[in-house]
Order: C-alpha cells, then sequence, then structure tokens
C-alpha cells in the first residue's frame, strides 16, 4: 500500500473514529455510524493497510497503526495550536535564533513539537555539503 494510499484512508472521519475506538478499547460497533456499508467499508480499508487487525470477535491496533495513531495526534495537536505556528511564522528572520527558540517554548507546550520546529530551522540554516 502506497503512503498515498494510507493518507486517503485516514482522510475519513469515519475511519479515524474507528482507530480511536479501538485505542479506547471499545469494539467500533455498525450502531456507530451512519450505515453498515460504510463501517465495513472502513474496517476493510484499515485492515488492508495493516493498521488495524482482527482479534478474536474484536479488533485491535497494530504496531504499524500505533505510529500512525501518534502521528494523527500530534496533527491534532498541531492543528490545536494553528494560530501559535502561525505567530512562529510570522516571526521569521526578523529575531535572532535564541529569541526564536525560547519565543517557540514558551508558546509550544508540546516538547515533539517544538523540537521539529527548532531542528527543521537549524537544518536550513546549515549549508548543504557538495562533494
Amino acid at each position: 500500500m502506497s503512503l498515498s494510499e494510507i493518507f486517503s484512508v485516514l482522510s475519513d472521519d469515519d475511519s479515524l473514529k474507528i482507530i480511536q475506538m479501538i485505542v479506547d478499547h471499545r469494539d467500533p460497533k455498525i450502531n456507530d455510524f451512519e450505515s453498515a456499508k460504510r463501517y465495513y467499508t472502513r474496517l476493510s480499508k484499515l485492515k488492508n493497510s495493516l493498521i488495524i487487525k482482527r482479534k478474536g470477535k474484536s479488533y485491535e491496533i497494530t504496531a504499524f497503526g500505533s505510529v500512525i495513531y501518534d502521528m494523527i495526534q500530534t496533527v491534532k495537536l498541531a492543528h490545536d495550536l494553528h494560530w501559535k505556528l502561525q505567530v512562529i511564522d510570522a516571526i521569521g528572520d526578523r529575531v535572532p535564533d535564541v529569541e526564536r527558540q525560547q519565543i517557540i517554548e514558551s508558546l509550544i507546550p508540546d516538547k515533539s513539537i517544538r523540537k521539529t520546529l527548532i531542528d527543521t530551522r537549524i537544518a536550513t540554516l546549515e549549508p548543504i555539503k557538495v562533494d
């Protein structure tokens, strides 16, 4: 399955709902969805993409699914912080890197997102090595 196919599976609210229910140890039921077809289609796509698997009469998240779930949580958090991220974008190169890092640390509560913002900035400042 290609990366774009995985994103396609994840772009559906019902698929995200199923993943969350499984992570919360609640088995998804047909009644939780608009129709049986939508329920079975999403379950099938999630199983085919190896995000969930059947275990007995219930479903569980796979190791790959756990990584995907963590990614989803990071995207949700980034979405919740979008205005703070826009502030960081607006600052751009207007302040020295030390001050920019302090601003990031004061605005962004999540250590992983802070690290990404700081590491990405450092990577863009480093000269590209040419052999």
